[in-house]
């Protein structure tokens, strides 16, 4: 049962759909009541627009938006965006960057009209008040990091700004922005809950764990050449983050991979964290929650097989990302072409040729309803409907759905496993991965999806081990393409490598290429500003690099 967070979403989101209509993103006049003073007469006014800019920090469409810009899936139908940017064809008026710019700077202008307001609201208790403020403060850092990561400097801003100011706004520097958003969480985690402080009716809501991992997050990104910051002194920040965050429970909360399935006992563990079943587990640190009939998703309807009563494929995960999952005893695939004996995340995450599709039947039963074959029939690799690389979506999947597929899973924007992963890469770059560290992060991750290679590895690239063990666990979760861009920009060794998965030919699953792609590490690790936005405001000029 979805608890009252998120309740009056739809709603609130109705009633201010309208309101940020006006001349360009950076201050679109609004129109409607959420301006007026008189609006804000009651903590319930408050609570709309809180639980509205909860709505406009993410969305299901935007995590696999980012999956498609990444190398673990691919997007062609209609010649998408996605697309246009991977074959190196975009330009400064690509929908996409217009669109990304505007969503971020509609959250933006949400959470500064609520600072704005919420002070002057009668009834609101001062440790509330605080705790509301604090959560629109995370959402508005959270909305900027997503912006600067796309395009660097960026404008910036802590206050409703007005029409006029808005058309001499210049950009502030990745730099700047960083040092103030850290600062902004610093100052709000004080007033942010535990986890196991959160009653039954705030599951869901923004805590002290959640701030933590934005702030781990930024430093990953920040060790890049537009910084001059050391790679090794934020790799000891994420260490130090992500160590608190794994130890001192009395601080951040208590979280832990979920190592069950479902009671009636027919999804593992690793299958059941994605469904509605296992929501607000203890593994869930933040997620964009979904309600059934009010505020469900419809994804699967355009990336599950049509035999499982979807109607087309829209986006199908690559043949990279298949081949990227090694042998169940941790080795290396000796046949990309053979899936048995893969490490069992691949069939909970990706559906392939000869997998047997499990769903609920009428009867409530778990029951196979086909084996996929996607060389002939109506899921036929390439074919009008069909997967463009003969792969199809498994993760997310939830048995409990509707008729054409809607589901009302809540979608993990983060998660303990992560935590894991990113105190394993920061230890790793700093040669401390030992071990102790091992058997606190990479081994209960394998343990829980039931792969091989739990071991501690006495030789190897350990970066490198862990990076793959990112892509796996964490495949089709919107993280991929971050990861791509941050590992690029570290300058190091590996850079070109890492570039070059961005580069070269699109496969199907037997090795048919049906695409290029193009990545200019001089053009594309930046966006450009779109086109729209500096030809009203010319003073955020000059574009970024290649543009």
């Amino acid at each position: 049962m979805k608890t009252s967070i998120f309740k009056y979403i739809t709603v609130a989101v109705a009633a201010g759909a309208m309101w940020l209509a006006g001349c360009n993103d950076l201050d679109q006049e609004p129109t409607n009541k959420f301006t007026d003073k008189a609006f804000w007469t009651s903590p319930e006014r408050a609570n709309m627009v809180l639980n509205m800019a909860y709505s406009q920090m993410y969305s299901h469409d935007k995590m696999f938006q980012d999956e498609a810009l990444s190398d673990n899936m691919y997007e062609q139908r209609g010649n998408p965006d996605t697309r246009t940017i991977r074959t190196g064809q975009a330009t400064p008026n690509t929908s996409l960057f217009k669109s990304e710019w505007q969503w971020v700077f509609q959250g933006v202008k949400t959470c500064n009209i609520f600072l704005t307001f919420v002070d002057d609201v009668p009834g609101i208790e001062s440790s509330n008040l605080a705790y509301m403020k604090a959560q629109i403060r995370f959402i508005r850092a959270f909305l900027y990091f997503r912006l600067a990561c796309f395009y660097g400097d960026i404008p910036f801003f802590l206050n409703d700004i007005s029409l006029e100011e808005s058309r001499q706004m210049t950009r502030t520097s990745y730099v700047k922005v960083m040092e103030e958003l850290h600062r902004e969480l610093d100052e709000i985690i004080p007033d942010l809950p535990k986890r196991d402080d959160l009653s039954a009716d705030d599951n869901g809501r923004i805590t002290k764990a959640a701030a933590m991992v934005l702030k781990a997050r930024m430093y990953l990104c920040e060790n890049t050449s537009r910084t001059g910051n050391s790679v090794s002194d934020n790799m000891r920040k994420v260490a130090d983050i992500c160590d608190k965050l794994m130890h001192d429970q009395a601080t951040y909360g208590t979280y832990s991979l979920l190592t069950e399935g479902n009671e009636e006992g027919y999804l593992s563990p690793y299958e059941y964290l994605f469904t509605s079943g296992a929501e607000y587990n203890p593994e869930v640190i933040l997620d964009y929650a979904a309600v059934e009939l009010d505020k469900q998703w419809s994804l699967m309807y355009n990336m599950a097989p049509l035999s499982a009563g979807a109607n087309l494929c829209q986006k199908a995960p690559s043949k990279a990302l298949v081949d990227s999952y090694k042998m169940s005893d941790g080795s290396d695939p000796t046949d990309l072409n053979s899936y048995t004996g893969r490490d069992p995340r691949l069939k909970y995450t990706v559906a392939y040729n000869g997998m047997d599709w499990y769903d609920l039947n009428d009867k409530g039963e778990y029951v196979k309803k086909f084996t996929l074959n996607v060389t002939s029939g109506s899921d036929q690799a390439g074919t009008a409907n069909g997967s463009p690389t003969g792969f199809y979506t498994r993760k997310y999947f939830d048995p409990d759905h509707g008729k054409n597929l809607e589901m009302w899973t809540n979608f993990i924007m983060m998660r303990y496993a992560d935590v894991l992963l990113m105190y394993a890469e920061a230890k790793a770059y700093l040669g401390e991965l030992d071990v102790t560290v091992w058997n606190e992060t990479i081994r209960p991750i394998r343990m829980r999806a039931g792969a091989g290679g739990t071991e501690f590895p006495s030789a190897g690239d350990y970066t490198q081990i862990v990076r793959d063990e990112r892509r796996v666990e964490l495949a089709l979760e919107g993280l991929r393409y971050f990861d791509l861009i941050r590992w690029i920009n570290y300058k190091d060794g590996k850079s070109t490598a890492v570039a070059e998965l961005l580069n070269g030919p699109v496969y199907m699953y037997n090795g048919t290429q049906i695409d290029q792609f193009k990545f200019d590490t001089g053009r594309d690790i930046l966006w450009s500003l779109p086109l729209s936005e500096t030809q009203l405001v010319p003073s955020l000029l000059p574009n970024n690099s290649g543009y």
